[in-house]
C-alpha cells in the first residue's frame, strides 16, 4: 500500500514587512480571498504576527465541516465573542452545543416552519402597508426592521415595541463591526481597550441585552409595551402559534431551556438571524431591478402562485396552507441571491489536534478560515460567477455537488433554521413583489460592505401600487408586470 506524504501548505504571496497580508485583507476582503484559489486549496496567510490557513476549496471546507468538526472546533474567534453572546448554538461546542441543539431543533421542524408562515406573512404585510405610492424607500432599513419583527413574532411570540426596536436596529451596525475586530484581534485584551470601536460595540451590546430581556422576560417583566404575540393578542384574534423557543423542550431529558440558556439562543437569533436576513432580502431586490426579464418571470410564477396581489390572491397570500417549499424559479432565483451574496464574509475554525485535510498537514493550534462569499464566487466552479443567473439553478442543483454550495453551513453546527430562512426568504419576497411595483431610485448605486458579513448599502427604490404605471426597470410595462 502505498503512503502519500502530506503537503505543507504554500504561503500567499505579496505579504508585506510586519503587516503580512492585512493591509490586503482590509482593502478589499472579498478579493483577496478569492485570489487564493490560484495559489492552493489551503494557503497559509499572516495578519501582523498571527498566520492563518484560508481553506479555499469547496470540497475542504465541506470536510472541515463535517469529518473534522470534532478535531477543528469554532476556536479563538468564537471565544472572543462568548462574553458578549453566550453559549448558544452560535457560540457552544461539544456536549452543551449537542444538547442545545437537541432542544432547539424541534422549534424548526417542517410542521412547524409551515405553521409560522403565516406570522411571516402577516407581519411582511404590516410593515409594507406602512409604504406610499411614490415613497423612496431605504430597502435595507425596511428588510432590518421587518426581520427584526419576524424573529420577535414568529419564534418569541412577541411583538416588541418601536423605541427598542428601533434602538436595535441603529446598534446593529456597532455590533457588526466590533465581530469583526474581534475576530481580527481575539486577544482578550483587545476587547478591554478604551478604544471608540470597543465602546460602541459594548454599547450595541447593551441594546441586544435589553431587547432580548423584553422578549424573554427581562429582570423587570413584560411592561405592556411589548405585547404578548397569541391567544393574548390585542385585536382579539387567536390563532397564531405561540413562540416555539419558549416551549423548547430536550426531548432526551424533558427538561425545557430555562431562562438563561433561552436567553443566549435569543441573542444569536436578534443577532444572525435579523441581520443575514435583512441583508438577502436588499440584494435580491437589488438584484431584481438590474434584471428585468428575471422580474418579469418571477412575477409571473408569483401571480400564477397566489394571484395577482391586486384585488385577493387566489389561492391565498404567500405563506398562508405553506407547501413546504417555495415556487421553483423563486427558489432558484433566492438560490442565486445567496450564491452571490453569501451572508457571511468569513467563518473561522481551529485545529484542537494535528488534522489531515485533504493533501496538507495541518498541525494543532492552526487557526483556519474560510470566505463562503468566495468559494461562491470561485470563476472554476460558476462561471462567468459575479452575473446574476438564477438559471444556474434549472436542474435544482445548480452545480450538482452539494459541497460546492453551502450558504448554512454543513456538518452538526449547519444552521439549525435553515428551513425556516428558506420560508422567511420566500414569503417576504413573494409578499413584497405582489403589492408593490418597484423601480431604482435615479442616481442611486449600491455598495458592498464588507464586514463579518456581506451588507448591501444604499438600495434606494421608490414604489408604487403594481396596478399603476411608474418608471421602473428597462423593458417595463403597463400594469402588473415590469
Amino acid at each position: 500500500m502505498t503512503t502519500v506524504t502530506p503537503q505543507t501548505v504554500p504561503t500567499a504571496p505579496g505579504g508585506v514587512p510586519v503587516l503580512g497580508h492585512l493591509p490586503a485583507l482590509l482593502h478589499d476582503p472579498l478579493g483577496f480571498l478569492g485570489s487564493l484559489a490560484r495559489v492552493g486549496d489551503a494557503v497559509e496567510i499572516s495578519l501582523g504576527p498571527r498566520r492563518m490557513t484560508v481553506v479555499t476549496s469547496p470540497a475542504l471546507v465541506h470536510t472541515l465541516l463535517t469529518a473534522l468538526s470534532h478535531d477543528c472546533p469554532r476556536g479563538t474567534v468564537q471565544g472572543a465573542l462568548r462574553e458578549a453572546f453566550g453559549d448558544g448554538l452560535l457560540m457552544s461546542e461539544g456536549a452543551l452545543h449537542r444538547e442545545r441543539r437537541r432542544a432547539v431543533q424541534p422549534a424548526f421542524t417542517a410542521e412547524r416552519v409551515a405553521a409560522l408562515a403565516g406570522v411571516v406573512g402577516e407581519a411582511a404585510r404590516e410593515r409594507i402597508e406602512r409604504w406610499s405610492p411614490g415613497r423612496a424607500v431605504d430597502v435595507a432599513g425596511e428588510m432590518t426592521a421587518l426581520a427584526l419583527d419576524v424573529v420577535a413574532r414568529a419564534l418569541f411570540g412577541v411583538r416588541l415595541a418601536e423605541g427598542p426596536a428601533a434602538a436595535f436596529r441603529r446598534a446593529l451596525p456597532d455590533l457588526v463591526r466590533g465581530q469583526i475586530a474581534r475576530s481580527l484581534c481575539p486577544h482578550p485584551l483587545f476587547a478591554r481597550l478604551p478604544l471608540p470601536l470597543n465602546r460602541r460595540f459594548d454599547a450595541a451590546v447593551r441594546v441586544l441585552d435589553a431587547v432580548v430581556d423584553r422578549t424573554v422576560g427581562g429582570p423587570d417583566g413584560p411592561d405592556g409595551r411589548d405585547r404578548p404575540y397569541g391567544r393574548d393578542r390585542p385585536d382579539g384574534r387567536d390563532g397564531a402559534p405561540a413562540g416555539p423557543l419558549r416551549d423548547a423542550v430536550d426531548p432526551a431529558t424533558g427538561r425545557r431551556l430555562d431562562r438563561a440558556a433561552l436567553r443566549s439562543e435569543a441573542v444569536s437569533l436578534f443577532g444572525a438571524g435579523t441581520e443575514t436576513v435583512s441583508s438577502t432580502l436588499t440584494w435580491l431586490f437589488h438584484e431584481l431591478m438590474g434584471a428585468p426579464e428575471v422580474y418579469a418571470r418571477l412575477l409571473g410564477e408569483l401571480e400564477e402562485a397566489y394571484g395577482d396581489g391586486l384585488t385577493g390572491a387566489a389561492s391565498g397570500e404567500p405563506g398562508a396552507g405553506w407547501p413546504g417549499e417555495a415556487p421553483p424559479y423563486l427558489r432558484a432565483v433566492l438560490r442565486e441571491v445567496l450564491r452571490l451574496h453569501a451572508p457571511n464574509a468569513f467563518l473561522t475554525r481551529t485545529a484542537a489536534a494535528g488534522v489531515r485535510l485533504g493533501p496538507y498537514a495541518v498541525p494543532a493550534g492552526t487557526e483556519l478560515l474560510y470566505s463562503l462569499t468566495a468559494l461562491h464566487r470561485d470563476p472554476a466552479r460558476y462561471p462567468d460567477p459575479l452575473r446574476f443567473d438564477p438559471d444556474r439553478w434549472a436542474d435544482g442543483e445548480g452545480a450538482g455537488d452539494r459541497r460546492l454550495f453551502l450558504p448554512f453551513g454543513a456538518g452538526r453546527h449547519k444552521c439549525v433554521g435553515e428551513g425556516f430562512a428558506w420560508m422567511e426568504l420566500a414569503v417576504i419576497a413573494a409578499t413584497v413583489l405582489l403589492r408593490w411595483r418597484l423601480a431604482p431610485l435615479p442616481g442611486a448605486r449600491a455598495r458592498e460592505v464588507v464586514w463579518t458579513t456581506v451588507q448591501a448599502r444604499d438600495v434606494v427604490m421608490t414604489v408604487a401600487p403594481r396596478a399603476v404605471r411608474v418608471p421602473g426597470p428597462p423593458g417595463a410595462s403597463a400594469g402588473g408586470a415590469p
